[in-house]
């Protein structure tokens, strides 16, 4: 699937919304056309490797960089346009990430994962052509062959199949108005009974904590940006005793903001100026 938007396009995302990722915060948004993206800084944040480097190796990666997107999106300092990677690419990203470079937390699984990945591509590619996942049970070295046959095959089908995506995007544009409704309906639904936090207080508190962790690097100019983010949402899950943020008891979202607005003041002697309605629009309305 190639990538149809000019590199230097910016979008607007349909939806956005953080969700968890290796124990830290992601954003993930979707387009008008149904694909889902995940903002590369934060996934560089998550797994405490540099983001700029990484950037590099995805742009001259062919594959990677045909995932590329530029979204605006709200941001501590307002909107700004991020980088983003489509989701279907990120396996594909995480299985090149040098495990080496990672952070001790974050190495063991990426590891898993990586070896993880490399195991169900090699299973595909045997189903592929019918043949055992377990070379050894290949019994006729001529079976081989069939490998050949499948993947002819498989080109034959890959046009069929793009041209029934490209239906299928069309079909999600005719939706999106419905889905933005629905969208708002469960939204009014977690913001009365939910015992977790609603999607808008979830962006809320995304915002907080990139503000307060961008104060924090400014503050102390030795600790990295990935370090200083990831220092604040640790704090912030240890003072409510929760493992992901998104599972705050929704009487506890006040605390919280009041909690991150403290610790703001504390460090810059200033009030966090973050409005908390006008830049939250998760649904990209």
């Amino acid at each position: 699937m190639a990538n149809e938007v000019p590199p230097d396009e910016v979008l607007t995302p349909f939806e956005h919304l953080p969700i968890t990722f290796f124990d830290s915060p992601v954003l993930a948004a979707r387009r008008d056309d149904g694909r889902i993206y995940l903002n590369i800084r934060d996934l560089c944040g998550a797994a405490m490797i540099d983001a700029s480097s990484q950037m590099r190796r995805i742009k001259n990666h062919p594959k990677l960089q045909a995932g590329l997107v530029k979204f605006r999106v709200p941001t501590a300092g307002g909107p700004q346009a991020q980088d983003f990677l489509a989701l279907e690419r990120v396996a594909t990203w995480l299985l090149t990430v040098n495990t080496a470079k990672v952070s001790d937390e974050v190495q063991s699984r990426l590891s898993f994962l990586q070896d993880y990945l490399v195991t169900e591509v090699h299973a595909a590619f045997m189903r592929l052509a019918g043949l055992p996942r377990d070379p050894r049970g290949i019994e006729d070295l001529a079976d081989l062959q069939r490998l050949d046959s499948a993947l002819t095959a498989l080109a034959e089908r890959q046009e069929t199949l793009e041209s029934s995506q490209e239906k299928a995007r069309h079909a999600w544009r005719d939706i999106s108005d419905q889905l933005k409704a629905i969208a708002a309906r469960v939204d009014a639904l977690d913001d009365r009974g939910s015992t977790a936090i609603s999607r808008t207080q979830r962006g809320y508190l995304y915002q907080l904590v990139q503000a307060w962790a961008e104060a924090k690097q400014r503050h102390d100019p030795l600790l990295s940006p990935k370090a200083a983010h990831a220092t604040c949402w640790g704090v912030l899950k240890t003072q409510f005793r929760v493992a992901r943020y998104e599972d705050l008891p929704a009487s506890q979202y006040p605390a919280a903001v009041v909690f991150i607005r403290s610790a703001y003041r504390q460090l810059t002697g200033e009030p966090l100026d973050l409005p908390e309605q006008g830049s939250l629009d998760l649904d990209g309305g």
